[in-house]
């Protein structure tokens, strides 16, 4: 039988593996972004480099975009057996690693999927192009210090979980020993009493036959 303390560990390897992975994949636009949001007066060109990678991203094969939507997937399931019996001292920690993944999703349907159907479509409402385009890098960055912030919460309450393990084994053993010198000290006295007894025992017996 599979301890539930064992499928938290696995919970949370599932939460960080799948976040890096999709901020590995938020890097990767970062080229693009950076041009459209952090830096605008290169011109035009790195606006049409952008929009033409979005494109790119829109019409990616379905197997891509599934498995994606996969990864994402996993985070959830990850979190969704943290919160199944958390702790009383981190339950409020899982929520809000389940609170921050709802979020990051939000921000990407709502702004960087429809972002990326613009860039297709070609219209883009009552903003400009570029307008857009800095919207989805805006919204792509909002989404990684999201991120980041889970990866830093999970990895805390990693560390925490083995750091505790530590401290309750060092108490444990150093109760342990407490509890054996104790009982040595407690015997001492008995065996010092039994051993003066038989050596009485022997004296009275040497005596008679002398």
């Amino acid at each position: 039988m599979v301890k539930y303390e064992s499928l938290v560990l696995v919970g949370t390897f599932m939460v960080i593996s799948s976040v890096s992975f999709i901020l590995g994949v938020l890097f990767s636009n970062w080229p693009y972004d950076y041009y459209t949001l952090w830096d605008t007066t290169k011109g035009q060109e790195f606006f049409d480099a952008a929009l033409e990678h979005y494109k790119v991203w829109g019409q990616i094969p379905p197997i891509i975009n599934y498995t994606f939507h996969f990864v994402i997937a996993i985070a959830f399931v990850g979190s969704f057996i943290k919160i199944f019996k958390p702790s009383e001292d981190v339950q409020y920690f899982e929520y809000g690693t389940l609170g921050a993944l709802v979020i990051a999703v939000c921000v990407y349907v709502s702004n960087v999927k429809v972002g990326i159907m613009s860039c297709i479509a070609g219209e883009w409402g009552e903003v400009d192009q570029n307008t857009g385009l800095g919207v989805i890098a805006a919204s792509e960055t909002m989404i990684v210090f999201i991120l980041l912030g889970v990866v830093l919460l999970q990895g805390g309450l990693f560390y925490a979980f083995f750091e505790d393990a530590r401290l309750k084994q060092e108490f444990y053993l150093k109760d342990l020993k407490e509890r054996y010198e104790a009982t040595a000290e407690e015997a001492a006295p008995v065996e010092a009493k039994s051993s003066g007894a038989e050596a009485k025992k022997t004296k009275a017996k040497a005596t008679k036959k002398a």
